[in-house]
């Protein structure tokens, strides 16, 4: 403790004696490392930063790195993982970073196998939460870059996107349920012997007579997701999820947990 106090004492003076400088990268380094010290050793998130430290945001963005990851990355700790308390900025900036990613606004399913990757991403449900209905976030999403020289690229992408789009949250169990819109396709799970096939089809119903002709064991029809949107999108992510599983094609050798997984979600 004493080593820390000291630690902080040091660079207290430092920023002291650097306010009337130019805040240049180690400045902020040292002042990111600073505040986690302050805050028990966890580095906190832009908006706290800019609180504490009176350092903008425009100080460091598109000058010395793209986003507050990779300052905290090079501060020497890992990047902050979600919370729902992060501010509609901090959403805007990682939604914006998926739209430069995929090309595009990004579907549900490409949200959820994006978060797998990196835990910074959002849920679809705190999208909707935050943003509202696709939409309306493309709108806010709009917004924000138009007024970020180094987002041009998105904002191009996004000057592309339908503004009628269906709502991109998780909050399709009330969309279907009031009849607004009808699910475009599904995506189902079915078993034979000891094997579970995940596909998609526009008439699950008709798919599954076919594969009844296809086994020769018959299939159970275990569970079906109605896709709001983007039906081979959700099959590619469920592919994606259970990979180490594949036995061929679209077949997998799944446990009580992986279906539970499945059975979970009815709407995507």
């Amino acid at each position: 403790m004493a080593v820390l106090r000291a630690t902080i004492r040091g660079n207290e003076s430092w920023y002291g004696d650097s306010q009337q400088s130019m805040r240049d990268k180690q400045f902020i380094l040292n002042e990111i490392r600073r505040t986690a010290i302050l805050n028990g050793g966890d580095p906190v998130g832009v908006r706290r930063f800019e609180t504490e430290t009176g350092i903008a945001e425009h100080e460091w963005r598109g000058s010395h790195w793209a986003r507050w990851g990779d300052a905290l990355l090079e501060a020497g700790f890992a990047p902050l993982e979600w919370t729902t308390g992060s501010t509609v900025e901090e959403i805007l900036d990682v939604l914006a970073r998926l739209v430069r990613h995929y090309g595009k606004y990004p579907t549900v399913s490409e949200i959820l196998i994006s978060k797998r990757n990196d835990q910074t991403v959002p849920t679809p449900k705190t999208l909707g939460r935050k943003l509202g209905p696709k939409a309306e976030a493309i709108v806010k999403l709009r917004t924000y870059c138009s007024a970020r020289p180094e987002l041009a690229d998105v904002s191009a992408i996004l000057a592309k996107e339908v503004i009628g789009a269906i709502a991109g949250n998780d909050d399709h169990e009330s969309i279907i349920g009031s009849r607004k819109y009808k699910p475009t396709g599904y995506v189902y799970l079915v078993k034979s012997g000891k094997l579970y096939k995940i596909g998609c089809s526009e008439n699950h119903w008709r798919r599954k007579s076919e594969l009844h002709k296809q086994t020769s064991e018959g299939i159970t029809e275990v569970h079906t997701i109605s896709a709001i949107d983007d039906a081979p999108g959700i099959e590619r992510y469920w592919h994606e999820r259970f990979k180490e599983k594949r036995q061929h094609g679209e077949w997998f050798d799944l446990s009580a947990e992986d279906i539970r997984a499945f059975k979970k979600r009815k709407f995507m």
